[in-house]
Formats: C-alpha cells, sequence, structure tokens
C-alpha cells in the first residue's frame, strides 16, 4: 500500500486562473528567457560515443581524419521519461485546475462547455494512470548549466566515470523566438510544489482562452480536444518538483512524432531503462559541442586522456580545448 501523502489541491486558485482571459494568442506572449551560457548535458560513456561519434563525411582512401563527424542527441519521448513523473506532475496541476474551474462555474456556463472541460479532464487523467492510447507528440532532452554537479553525477553518469558534454544553446536549430513560444525549444524548468506556475499558470490561461473560442465557433471536437492535451504537455513537460530546484535544468522540447509542416516524422527506437523507447533525433553542428567534463570516478585520468584523443580524432576542435576534471571527490 502507497502511504504516502496525497498532494492537497489549492483552492484560492490565482485570478489568472479564475478570471476571463483576455483572448491572448501565443504570438502575443512574451518570449521566454534563452540560456545565457554553456548547458551541459550528463551521460555514460556509451552515451557520450553515441552523441558524438556519428560519421557526417566518411574519410577518404589514404586519408587519415579526413571524415568528419557531428553531435546527434536523442529527443526521448515524454511518456517514456525514466522519471514519469516528470511529465505527470505538471498534467494533474492542469487537470486539477481545469476541475476546479468547472466546479466554481468561471468557464462558459453551457452544458457544451461543461462537456469539453470534463473531457479534457479524463483525457488527461489517462495520461496520468498510463492509459492514453496514443505517444504525446512531445519529445524533451534534459541539460544542467552546471558541469560538476554530484546529483547530476548520480543520476546520469552511473555515479563514476560519466561525462558531462558542453553546448553552445544558440547552435540548436529551432528558432530562438517564433518556434520557441507554443513550448517548445529550450525551456527553463519551473519548479513547483501544489499550485500552477509561471508559464505552466500561462499555458492554461491560453487553453481556456482558446477553448473558449473553439466551444463559441462550434469546432470542440475530438481533434481539439486531443490537440489541446498534446499542447499542455509541451509545458508540463517543463515542470519538475521544487526538491529537484539545485539542479538548475533546462530542456529542450521537440514536437514529437507524426505529420509536421506536411512532412512524415515517424520516430527512431532505442533500449532505455523503461524498454522500447521511441526518440527524435536532434542533429547539431560540430561547433555546437565546446567542452567536457570528466567525471569522478577510478579511472578518471584515464578517461581524460581518451576523451582528448577522440575529439581530437573526430574534429571537435572547440571541444577538445577545453577537457577537465570533475573535482567532486571519488567515494
Amino acid at each position: 500500500m502507497d502511504h504516502r501523502p496525497t498532494r492537497q489541491r489549492r483552492t484560492n486558485r490565482p485570478a489568472s486562473v479564475t478570471s476571463e482571459p483576455a483572448g491572448q494568442s501565443e504570438s502575443e506572449i512574451a518570449v521566454p528567457e534563452f540560456p545565457t551560457g554553456t548547458l551541459w548535458h550528463y551521460t555514460t560513456p556509451a552515451g557520450l560515443l553515441g552523441i558524438l561519434g556519428n560519421v557526417d563525411k566518411k574519410p577518404e582512401d589514404g586519408k587519415p581524419r579526413s571524415g568528419t563527424y557531428k553531435p546527434v542527441l536523442h529527443a526521448s519521448a515524454a511518456q517514456f521519461l525514466n522519471d514519469r513523473r516528470e511529465l505527470i506532475l505538471g498534467l494533474e496541476l492542469i487537470k486539477d485546475g481545469l476541475v476546479e474551474l468547472g466546479s466554481r462555474k468561471t468557464f462558459d456556463d453551457t452544458p457544451e462547455a461543461k462537456a469539453f472541460l470534463q473531457k479534457v479532464a479524463r483525457t488527461i487523467q489517462q495520461v496520468i494512470d498510463q492509459k492514453y492510447p496514443r505517444l504525446i507528440h512531445c519529445s524533451t532532452i534534459s541539460f544542467s548549466t552546471g558541469e560538476d554537479s554530484l546529483s547530476q553525477w548520480r543520476a546520469y553518469g552511473q555515479g563514476t566515470g560519466g561525462f558531462a558534454i558542453g553546448f553552445d544553446p544558440t547552435k540548436f536549430l529551432r528558432d530562438r523566438t517564433v518556434e520557441r513560444i507554443g513550448g517548445l525549444g529550450f525551456q527553463k524548468v519551473t519548479y513547483v510544489r501544489d499550485t500552477l506556475e509561471g508559464r505552466l499558470l500561462q499555458a492554461f490561461d491560453l487553453f481556456i482562452a482558446q477553448a473558449r473560442a473553439d466551444i463559441r465557433s462550434g469546432s470542440a471536437n475530438e481533434y481539439s480536444l486531443h490537440k489541446a492535451v498534446q499542447r499542455l504537455a509541451f509545458h508540463a513537460a517543463s515542470v519538475k518538483h521544487a526538491g529537484f530546484r539545485e539542479e538548475d535544468e533546462w530542456r529542450f522540447v521537440e514536437p514529437g512524432f507524426g505529420h509536421q509542416r506536411g512532412e512524415p516524422n515517424d520516430p527512431e527506437f532505442k533500449v532505455g531503462a523503461a524498454g522500447l523507447v521511441p526518440y527524435r533525433e536532434v542533429s547539431l553542428p560540430e561547433e555546437a559541442v565546446v567542452g567536457i567534463c570528466v567525471g569522478p570516478g577510478p579511472y578518471q585520468y584515464e578517461n581524460y586522456l581518451s576523451v582528448q584523443a577522440m575529439l581530437k580524432q573526430y574534429g571537435y576542435s572547440i571541444a577538445a580545448g577545453n577537457v577537465h576534471c570533475s573535482d567532486t571527490p571519488f567515494r
């Protein structure tokens, strides 16, 4: 039996939830902040090779080091994260807000409006209960602003022997303004306890405004229902419990799978902690990699020498000049 205390619902929701939204469109919302420095992705030795060892151009015969490599990151489907609570927490807060909004009659007081709110809340509950019958079109990659964090070494670097890869966020191809507004691209993680806050609250308000417009125009159908849940997930994917605040995390959020801009966008698959994990490839230029921090462990010196040699051989010239070892003591 689960004896953990239940999360208390907030009874006095902020005014921006219960008040009449001003009909804002996403283009009218302030562009979210963008990371100003290097972001670090913690990984294992196998993960390091998988990210940096992708052949971009094969070497010419008889010409050593004439080939080129490029970094490729895997944006894992949000439903398959190692800790599924990283998606569920934000969706639970949104669902609670919808239920409260309906009970307080601050949404359109019509049978159609009430039915639509109930359907959205039920669909979100399906995701929470792992009964949602399709992939959520949302994939993420995690980064930290810290290059030598003990909690990150433990969580993502196998405790010892891991690496932190430094990335220049300006080299990611997703547009820094227009395309990021919808919850995509780099999003600073919002750390919450039991209330809608920050951009999650903003996303909730936008959803309510759009839902009203859809209902009044008669277009609140099954398609708009699932589209709403998918778009809310973009924001929920960048929410974590306040207990993880020290991680100072950023997420790179990609739109996932299906058809985008008229082109098929089928997932790739890999083996992860949850079994078979769908993911999207995020390809970057060589200069996106700007450094490596070698994690603590009994073979730190050997790893330092090896990664320096690998970076030089693979052509990561910027990163090769910025390889250093973690100061975290090995025990």
